[in-house]
């Protein structure tokens, strides 16, 4: 018997790693069987023959955490392919499908093969809510395994043939996939064939891609798209199921239109660029205490010593949580969040619910304090609390992208010591960088309301519609040497924060403490350096590019240079 669920078609890439020696024999098709079972020799044969590559890889079976860590291990070396189908038999057929739901950029499908009493899902069992595609076999048995494994291989690359086929290349390009969201090269070839391209994957919601500027920017602020559709991160339709439903880091944005819209007015109204500027002084404060409790001359992580706690206590801040609650909102944001909802999501709308009744008691200045002061009785303590939880849960990931990926590509491409010399280009710096990294490369997706045409390409109503933003913010009609990091770059027109009736709330909050973090580093450490070669800086490529890891010494065992300026 066999189960096949259909994710996201994430094909294996058509077009192989230049430094990927090891896959470009094969055309990129790498087959890696988890856990040899009976039969694996002949599966082996069979698909080699096919023109594939095959590998073999053995990691302990009794223990599916250990288990999840050999097959990462497997994938996170030198010469591992840049994507792979999984095979697994028995329990490391379930440690397979959790690599490929951590790691969705590396794996284009999975395979299970066995039987439920060796620890693998049953072929009747719902498959988890993946990016690609999931085949479950009920038996090894070569004679069953091969008939069905086939077609399904065969299934994938005819589907990555479509997706490259479209695109009239001249040289197919590889699917859409997380890792493409981030590659700003694979998307400049996007972006040279035109402004727009649909997207032939089953069960993404986004039908269609925008890729350049000027496309994006008139697109997106047009009055034939709406953002209701209740779509997740990973660009999955949203679960029917209410206790899946809400709020959370695994579903950003996911609120149905008009609520969206009422949501944004209550936050606009409150949270303006007067407000995030006086709360620049309580920024710095946060800042600096960060940085006082870090060593300055041993190798530090930079992300769980600042990148990660800054935004928390700027959100605090913000909505002003007593000192002695910190803890469990830097839990809550840091810790909890990234776990599926509900579990995430208990406890938080009463404790923002007692913060509003507090400031019904005794006005306070913060975001809760200025809201309920200024609308008293038509207040919605709902509408508040929605809102309060929106920016808490988005409002912590792209100031600590920006901060860590920022810092990095300071220290990387040369640019740390132009700002140290020069901190009046804190400014400039910090929007072009918020353009290079674009922590959220994709936008939201929206609902084509009414039949538009996007450069001649008519879009039906109906379909959906997303920009990549990474591809609008190295569009060289409007960037000059757009893959350049020029902190002094003046016209810096970037759609980071989105554009249209979805640009980012917190915008003007993000911009200050990034400005704030990297500026103060800056000036406090002016030799500040990376502990380790940059190469070795790991990335999680999914929805969001972000840092692992920034191994930094803040003060180097060396004569430290004049300071320059305050």
């Amino acid at each position: 018997m066999a189960t096949v669920a259909n994710g996201v078609i994430g094909a294996l890439s058509v077009t192989a790693s230049k430094d990927d020696k090891s896959t470009q024999g094969a055309g990129g098709r790498v087959l890696m069987i988890v856990n040899r079972g009976a039969g694996s020799e002949r599966l082996e044969d069979e698909f080699t023959g096919r023109g594939w590559q095959v590998r073999m890889t053995g990691v302990p079976a009794g223990d599916l955490d250990a288990c999840i860590g050999g097959i990462t291990d497997f994938l996170a070396a030198p010469d591992s392919p840049d994507r792979a189908v999984l095979l697994g038999y028995g329990a490391a057929g379930s440690a397979a499908m959790e690599v490929a739901d951590r790691h969705p950029e590396r794996v284009a499908a999975v395979v299970v093969v066995g039987s439920p009493s060796d620890g693998s899902p049953a072929s009747g069992d719902s498959a988890p809510d993946l990016l690609c595609p999931v085949l479950v076999l009920s038996t090894a048995a070569p004679e069953t395994v091969i008939p069905a494994l086939v077609p399904f291989l065969t299934d994938l690359d005819r589907q990555a043939g479509e997706a490259g086929a479209h695109l009239k290349a001249p040289a197919r390009l590889p699917v859409l996939t997380p890792a493409i969201f981030n590659d700003p090269d694979a998307l400049r070839q996007w972006r040279e064939l035109g402004p727009i391209h649909r997207v032939n994957a089953s069960g993404m919601a986004t039908s269609w891609l925008l890729t350049g500027h000027e496309a994006t920017t008139t697109t997106l602020a047009g009055p034939g798209l709406t953002g209701d559709a209740e779509i997740t991160a990973g660009f999955r339709l949203q679960s029917a199921d209410p206790a899946l439903a809400h709020q959370g880091e695994l579903d950003l944005i996911t609120i149905e239109g008009q609520e969206h819209a009422r949501l944004r007015r209550l936050i606009e109204r409150h949270l303006t660029p007067r407000r995030v500027e006086a709360l620049r002084p309580r920024i710095q404060r946060e800042t600096d205490a960060l940085l006082d409790a870090i060593p300055a001359h041993e190798v530090i992580d930079l992300l769980p010593t600042f990148a990660y706690p800054l935004p928390v206590a700027v959100l605090c801040e913000l909505f002003g949580v007593p000192e002695q609650d910190r803890g469990y909102i830097h839990e809550w944001i840091l810790e909890r969040l990234v776990s599926p909802p509900p579990k995430a999501h208990s406890d938080i709308d009463d404790y923002l619910r007692a913060l509003i009744a507090a400031r019904k008691n005794r006005p306070s200045d913060d975001l809760l304090g200025w809201v309920v002061e200024a609308e008293r009785d038509g207040l919605s303590e709902e509408d508040l609390i929605s809102a309060a939880r929106f920016l808490m849960v988005n409002g912590h990931r792209a100031p600590t992208t920006v901060l860590a990926s920022g810092v990095a590509a300071l220290l990387r491409r040369g640019q740390w010591k132009r700002l140290v010399d020069d901190p009046t280009l804190i400014v400039t710096a910090v929007e072009e960088l918020l353009r290079l990294i674009t922590p959220f490369p994709v936008g939201i997706a929206r609902h084509v309301t009414v039949p538009i045409d996007v450069e001649g390409t008519p879009i039906p109503k109906g379909d959906l519609l997303s920009a990549s933003l990474v591809a609008a913010n190295r569009d060289p009609s409007f960037f000059t040497d757009p893959d350049l990091l020029d902190i002094e770059r003046a016209s810096n027109p970037h759609l980071s924060f989105g554009h249209g009736h979805h640009h980012c709330l917190g915008a003007e909050l993000a911009r200050a403490q990034t400005q704030i973090a990297i500026g103060t580093l800056a000036r406090r450490f002016p030799d500040m350096e990376l502990a380790r070669d940059s190469q070795s800086l790991h990335y999680r490529q999914s929805s969001v590019r972000y840092l692992l890891g920034l191994p930094v010494v803040l003060e180097p065992d060396r004569p430290r240079r004049p300071a320059t300026g305050v």
